[in-house]
């Protein structure tokens, strides 16, 4: 675990943080439709998701998120396209809304299920009031998960890697896949398919409909969004 001091020094030192961005594609234009911001950096922050970690041990995990959030949207957004930023249940419920909501913002769940649900469902309904839009990540192959994310009343449900990855080769994961879109659209939110590797992939969550994604074979993260192309086959 990483020391309290170190990880209280990027709090202090948000400019430490480096923003890199990750193409959201329109799978059905080929097109760019938005960014992912994702925290990068030297030291402790070369590993996000053990910083994240240590944070919540030492009980700065709302703090880092805040600090992180905030570096996100100091360094700009993609042109006219959304920018979605990650954020946990913690940082979510200390962050203000009427100084960072808008309408190009996709605010990125993570770790939702640790905050009360009423005290949460009241966070998101004071951002999504202030014209942001909410995702809840890394949804996988757990119908009770789905479930608790949709209780959340999100616009988009990000479907993980976990779902994606072989799609074209497993068709329990083609039937899941099926099953939890039918289910988003019922309830009004779009789905944004993470982890598209491979073109199979692509293909199968195409021809069912799923109309944004990201992935290494769609664009990897780099710090700024000058360098998107645009998907064969898009029109």
């Amino acid at each position: 675990m990483l020391k309290k001091g170190d990880i209280e020094a990027v709090i202090r030192h948000p400019e430490r943080i480096r923003v890199y961005y990750q193409p959201i594609m329109n799978l059905t234009s080929g097109r760019p439709w938005g960014y992912e911001a994702l925290a990068r950096g030297e030291g402790i922050l070369a590993k996000p998701g053990r910083l994240f970690k240590s944070a919540e041990a030492w009980g700065l995990l709302g703090e880092l998120d805040a600090a992180c959030f905030k570096a996100f949207l100091a360094a700009g957004r993609p042109g006219e396209g959304v920018l979605a930023v990650n954020v946990t249940a913690a940082g979510l419920v200390n962050l203000n809304a009427a100084a960072y909501a808008n309408p190009s913002l996709i605010v990125e769940l993570t770790e939702y299920g640790r905050r009360e649900p009423q005290q949460l469902r009241e966070a998101i309904a004071a951002w999504q009031r202030m014209g942001a839009m909410l995702a809840i990540d890394d949804v996988g192959p757990d119908i009770g998960q789905l479930r608790a994310a949709l209780y959340l009343k999100p616009d988009f449900i990000k479907l993980d890697r976990s779902l994606v990855a072989g799609c074209d080769r497993h068709s329990s994961k083609r039937l899941f896949l099926a099953q939890a879109l039918e289910v988003c659209r019922f309830l009004g939110a779009g789905v944004i398919a993470e982890g598209i590797e491979k073109p199979g992939e692509l293909k199968v969550l195409r021809d069912l409909g799923v109309e944004y994604g990201q992935g290494y074979l769609l664009g990897k993260p780099q710090p700024g969004w000058a360098d998107t192309r645009i998907m064969a086959g898009g029109s």
